[in-house]
C-alpha cells in the first residue's frame, strides 16, 4: 500500500442534519492534504410498476425541478461546511446511493471516500445494512465512516489516532497509513494489539509488539505500543472509549461470501459500534 495521502477526496452527503458534521471532517482531511472535495449527492428515482407513463413523466419533471433546488442546497451547504480555502465540486447523479458512489469514486479515481453513518441498528440493520457499511464492503478506495449527529460537530482536528494491528504484513500496511495520518495532523498514534490468548504474558506480548514495529513509522509520529487480551472487537471499542480516539484506522480484506463481500467480523463491528470515525483501508494480498 503506498503512503496514505489523499489529494481526491469522494464525499457523499444526503442533505440531513447531519450533513454539516461530515463535511467537517472533509475539510479537516482537505486541509492536512491539501486535497480536493467532491461533494456528492445520490438520488433515486424508481416510479411504482402501477403508474401510468403520464403519471411517471410528471414527477419526473418534478424531481427535475427539485434538483435544481437540491443543487442550490449543496453548494450554500458546502461553502458554510468547507469554507474559502478548500477546493471543492459539486455532483449530483440520478442512481442508486451505493451503485452511485462506488462507480463515481472509480470513475474520479477518488483517493478517499468520506462518509457519514446514521447509526442504525436492530433487526433492519442486520438485515440490509446501511449505505455506508455497503460502500464500505465493496470499495477498493478508503474509506472513512463518521458517525454523524447534527449536535456533535467535527473536531477542529485529530489529537489521537488508535490502529489496531495484528502482528503479519498486512497490519504493517495498516501502520504505515496510520502514521502518515497521524503524522499530517501531529497526531499521536496509538498501535494496539489484541491478544486473545489469556495466558499469553502482556509483558512479553508488549516487547514483541515494540520490536514488530517498523522504524520509519517511529520516525514518522509520535507513538505509544498498547497490549490488551480479550475478544478483538470489543477491546478495539474499549481503547477507543478510554483513549478518546479521534479516528480509529482498521486494515481490512475483502472476502467473497456468495455472491456477497464482506470484510470480516472484527471490522463490521468495529464500524457499527465505534463512537469514533473509522478508516478503513481496503488490501489485498494474504497475512
Amino acid at each position: 500500500m503506498p503512503g496514505f495521502a489523499p489529494k481526491h477526496i469522494l464525499c457523499p452527503i444526503d442533505l440531513s442534519p447531519a450533513s454539516s458534521t461530515v463535511l467537517g471532517y472533509a475539510r479537516m482531511f482537505a486541509e492536512a492534504f491539501h486535497a480536493k472535495v467532491e461533494v456528492l449527492h445520490a438520488y433515486w428515482l424508481e416510479w411504482p410498476p402501477y403508474f401510468m407513463p403520464s403519471q411517471a413523466e410528471e414527477l419526473a419533471a418534478q424531481a427535475r425541478k427539485h434538483r435544481t433546488t437540491i443543487g442550490e442546497d449543496l453548494s450554500k451547504l458546502a461553502r458554510e461546511a468547507l469554507g474559502p480555502d478548500v477546493p471543492h465540486e459539486i455532483a449530483i447523479v440520478e442512481g442508486h446511493p451505493v451503485e452511485t458512489i462506488l462507480r463515481r469514486a472509480a470513475e474520479r479515481q477518488a483517493d478517499l471516500i468520506l462518509m457519514g453513518s446514521h447509526g442504525r441498528s436492530g433487526i433492519a440493520r442486520l438485515r440490509l445494512g446501511s449505505v455506508a457499511e455497503n460502500v464500505t464492503r465493496e470499495a477498493a478506495t478508503p474509506t472513512l465512516i463518521v458517525r454523524a449527529s447534527p449536535t456533535q460537530p467535527a473536531p477542529l482536528a485529530i489529537a489521537r489516532v488508535l490502529c489496531p494491528v495484528n502482528l503479519n504484513e498486512l497490519g504493517r500496511r495498516s501502520l504505515e497509513s496510520a502514521s502518515d495520518v497521524a503524522a499530517a495532523f501531529g497526531a499521536t498514534l496509538f498501535v494496539l494489539h489484541v491478544v486473545e490468548q489469556a495466558s499469553l504474558d502482556p509483558e512479553s506480548a508488549r516487547e514483541h509488539l515494540c520490536q514488530w514495529v517498523p522504524e520509519q513509522v517511529r520516525r514518522n509520529c509520535s507513538l505509544i505500543e498498547v497490549v490488551r487480551h480479550g475478544n478483538a472487537a470489543e477491546q478495539i471499542l474499549v481503547a477507543g472509549r478510554e483513549r478518546a480516539a479521534d479516528l480509529i484506522v482498521l486494515g481490512a480484506q475483502h472476502r467473497p461470501f456468495l455472491e456477497f463481500t464482506t470484510l470480516g467480523t472484527t471490522t463490521e463491528r468495529v464500524i457499527r459500534h465505534a463512537s469514533s470515525p473509522v478508516l478503513v483501508l481496503p488490501q489485498s494480498g494474504s497475512a
